[in-house]
C-alpha cells in the first residue's frame, strides 16, 4: 500500500512539473485570457493570448473582404502560432502590429504577413522557440524525456513553416547565441533592429509613422536589441 502511495506521488509530481515545463518552454509565461476577436473595417482584430478558441473566430470571421489582421498578443503556444501564421500567410493578409506581438506571435505570426505594419512605439519581441536549446537540467530533462515527442513534431514543423514564409529560422534563437548571455539575468527577450529583419528575410515592412522606436519595456522586464551593425 505505502509503495503504491508512493508511486501515486512520483505520477502526480510528474504532472505537475510537466504542465509547468510546458509553460515554460512554449507559452509566453502567462495565464491565457479569452481575446477579442472583431472585424474593424477591412481587418480582423485579434487582442490577447493565442488560443484555439480565438483562432478559430478569426477563421469564422474572414470573407474576400479582409485585407489585414490587426494583432496585439503576448503569444500562447507554439503550435497555435503556427496554426494563425500558417492560415494568415495561406490568405495573403497583412499584419499591423498596433501594440505588441511576443512570443509565438512574434515567432510565426508577425512574419506571415504578406506586408508587416509597425507603428512607431509597436513592440515585437521573441525569447525562443521549438528549436531552442535548453538553459538548465531541469529544462534539459524535460525536453528529453517528458516532452521529447512534443518536441520532435514542434521542431520539425517550425523547420517547414520558415522554409514555407521564406524567413530563417534562427530569427527565434539568435538572442540566446553565448554572445547575449550578459542579457540573461535583466532581459525577457530581444527584438531586432529593421535592418536585422531584413537580413532575416522579413521584409515589406511598412513604417506607419515613419519611423520605427520599438518600447523595450515589457511585462515589468525589457528586451535587448540585436543590430546587424554590431
Amino acid at each position: 500500500m505505502i509503495i503504491i502511495k508512493k508511486i501515486f506521488f512520483i505520477i502526480s509530481i510528474l504532472l505537475l512539473l510537466f504542465s509547468i515545463s510546458y509553460k515554460i518552454f512554449f507559452s509566453s509565461k502567462e495565464e491565457n485570457l479569452a481575446p477579442k476577436v472583431y472585424i474593424y473595417g477591412p481587418s480582423i482584430v485579434y487582442d490577447g493570448d493565442l488560443s484555439e478558441d480565438g483562432i478559430e473566430q478569426v477563421k469564422s470571421l474572414y470573407s474576400k473582404n479582409i485585407e489585414n489582421l490587426i494583432l496585439n498578443s503576448s503569444g500562447g503556444e507554439i503550435n497555435l502560432g503556427m496554426d494563425l501564421g500558417e492560415w494568415v500567410y495561406d490568405n495573403k493578409l497583412n499584419v499591423i502590429i498596433r501594440y505588441n506581438a511576443f512570443s509565438s506571435a512574434a515567432n510565426y505570426v508577425f512574419p506571415a504577413g504578406q506586408k508587416k505594419f509597425l507603428y512607431k512605439n509597436s513592440t515585437v519581441g521573441w525569447h525562443g522557440g521549438a528549436a531552442q536549446e535548453p538553459n538548465t537540467l531541469y529544462e534539459k530533462f524535460f525536453r528529453k524525456f517528458i516532452l521529447k515527442d512534443y518536441i520532435i513534431k514542434a521542431e520539425k514543423r517550425e523547420e517547414l513553416f520558415f522554409k514555407k514564409i521564406n524567413v530563417d529560422s534562427k530569427i527565434t534563437t539568435l538572442g540566446q547565441l553565448e554572445i547575449y548571455d550578459r542579457y540573461k539575468d535583466d532581459y525577457i527577450g530581444w527584438t531586432y533592429s529593421l535592418e536585422m529583419l531584413n537580413k532575416l528575410g522579413v521584409d515589406n515592412i511598412v513604417l506607419i509613422d515613419e519611423e520605427w522606436e520599438p518600447i523595450t519595456e515589457f511585462k515589468n522586464s525589457k528586451l535587448f536589441l540585436i543590430d546587424q551593425k554590431r
